[in-house]
């Protein structure tokens, strides 16, 4: 299937939402399992933080991109609503381990 070139695109925010329906709704997904993993690893490195820590902090950081994702109207609402799961659940993580 080819994908025809965006037609009367002038701002860089009709050029992002192509390249977002040209794929399926999947490119801000793909970005958004990016910056979880990459913000995940990077805080795992430091010897203070643990595990639950990091991970409460990867979700919270992505799923306030999530809400702004979805504003646009760049994600549906299915996948934001899984990155408020996952910082309740690592919330609850953090408490049953203890974490301060």
């Amino acid at each position: 299937m080819a994908i025809s070139p965006p037609t009367n695109v002038t701002t860089a925010s009709q050029m992002v939402g192509w390249l977002n329906v040209s794929t399926g709704m999947w490119l801000f997904q793909g970005i958004l399992c990016a910056v979880f993993i990459i913000s995940l690893v990077s805080m795992l490195k430091n010897p203070i933080n643990t595990a639950s820590k990091s991970f409460s902090a990867a979700a919270f950081i992505t799923m306030i991109i999530a809400i702004f994702a979805r504003t646009l109207n760049y994600i549906p609402t299915s996948f934001m609503t899984i990155w408020i799961v996952l910082v309740g659940l690592s919330a609850i993580w953090m408490y049953v381990e203890g974490t301060q």
